[in-house]
């Protein structure tokens, strides 16, 4: 079901790169599964992906610590595009900014492994979320 649904947003959406808006969780388990996030992200969408990453994800890595130090390197790479936040103060989490950013920008794709997070974007859009399953990436679309 989620692959026909997809194919119906990816033939909606043809010929453009999907922007994908990383979360925290997701780029920490790519790393632990030894995933190429780059090669993956083509793999599993089957079109050229534009990576984007928070202000609050790089903040909430680096307040992570040392453990979270090679995530916050990959972060950092030529190919992914770092997103000045556009929601006030009072959003401290990254969850929150990725939340508020789904809501006010609508083309993003959402990589996350986090439930709550998930439940929240299917609640107000049809954002695809893509999460990490038996080391692959999947989309989910509902």
């Amino acid at each position: 079901k989620n692959n026909k649904t997809f194919s119906n947003f990816t033939t909606e959406y043809k010929n453009r790169a999907f922007f994908v808006l990383i979360d925290t969780n997701f780029i920490y388990f790519t790393l632990k599964n030894k995933i190429d996030l780059f090669e993956a992200f083509i793999k599993c969408l089957c079109s050229n992906c534009i990576l984007c990453v928070s202000e609050c994800v790089i903040l909430e890595l680096e307040r992570l610590g040392p453990k979270f130090r090679l995530a916050l390197r990959v972060l950092k790479a030529k190919g992914i595009i770092k997103l000045s936040c556009c929601h006030d103060s009072s959003i401290i989490y990254a969850d929150d900014c990725i939340f508020q950013t789904v809501k006010t920008f609508r083309h993003f794709l959402v990589a996350t492994c986090d439930k709550d997070l998930k439940r929240r974007i299917r609640k107000i859009s049809f954002t695809p979320i893509i999460s990490i399953k038996k080391r692959k990436l999947q989309v989910s679309v509902i």
